[in-house]
């Protein structure tokens, strides 16, 4: 048989994708991390159409648009379940001891101006457990390997100059990263030399408890981008203004041990319109990268 058609330059092979969450109040969105298989996102409306005694059936109106979506979350984190909760559920954390064993991280060379360095605390040198801290990590010294003696690194403060800041990061899983400003560095060619962090004396986070119920609650809606990044950095993306959470949309399973994968949280979600934003572009907005796999 002949071949019907050459138009293929907009088929893509599954790959997964990356699903973020930036809730109300914040300025940018968050990793939710791994989900189970892929995410499946629905155009909905409702629909009239009149007819006429003598003109036929009139062109079909509609309205209430939305898009239901659902995937499976693998990656239990509190903080992401209550993203995707929109004000239904709030956390609270149990802290541990403090600790002062907490190893040097080292920023290898060639880092960059203005990018985050996820600050990443073990509990010691022969325990590779992640910490958490609430309160923003303190440091002995960051220092800057200048070839001799180390040059000591200065932390911006308000209003003042300096050579780094830490700053709240939901996609660290210290809940911390740190960013450098190398234009104040005295050694040559700074970024070409590595840096060493010295964590001080650190409160952790031994329990973090995510709760809900209530007679009545208003729940805050929640922008999504789901995205997929191909090996040239190129991306296809859907953008969700405005989502609630969905009645049963969050399930709190154990699975048995005769049970094969791991455990997961179904979670489904529905759009809704964004009144303010430009009228026919109130929902979502689907983009592709030119060349885009």
């Amino acid at each position: 048989m002949p071949v019907q058609t050459t138009k293929t330059s907009n088929i893509y092979f599954p790959d997964g994708a990356l699903v973020s969450i930036m809730a109300s109040g914040e300025a940018s969105y968050t990793d939710v991390g791994a989900i189970e298989q892929g995410v499946t996102c629905t155009l909905n409306w409702d629909e009239s159409q009149f007819e006429c005694g003598n003109a036929g059936k009139l062109n079909k109106r509609i309205r209430n648009m939305t898009m239901a979506g659902s995937f499976n979350l693998i990656n239990l984190e509190p903080a992401s379940i209550n993203r995707l909760g929109g004000g239904l559920f709030s956390i609270t954390t149990t802290a541990a001891s403090p600790t002062t064993d907490i190893p040097n991280q080292i920023i290898a060379a060639n880092w960059n101006d203005n990018t985050k360095y996820e600050l990443v605390m073990y509990t010691s040198s022969s325990d590779s457990t992640k910490l958490r801290t609430t309160s923003k990590p303190t440091l002995t010294s960051v220092t800057l390997d200048a070839g001799g003696t180390p040059e000591t690194l200065t932390e911006i403060g308000a209003g003042a100059a300096g050579d780094y800041m830490i700053v709240a990061d939901g996609n660290s899983y210290s809940g911390w990263s740190i960013i450098f400003n190398s234009a104040g560095m005295s050694t040559g060619t700074p970024k070409t030399k590595a840096i060493t962090i010295d964590y001080g004396s650190n409160t952790p986070v031994a329990k973090t408890t995510v709760h809900a119920g209530s007679s009545g609650a208003t729940l805050a809606a929640y922008a999504m981008k789901i995205t997929h990044t191909d090996d040239n950095s190129l991306t296809r993306e859907l953008e969700l203004y405005s989502v609630d959470a969905n009645s049963g949309g969050f399930a709190f399973n154990f699975k048995g041990a005769n049970e094969d994968g791991v455990e997961m949280m179904p979670v489904t979600f529905t759009a809704k319109i964004d009144s303010s934003r430009t009228d026919g572009q109130q929902l979502f907005a689907w983009s592709i990268d030119n060349g885009a796999e």
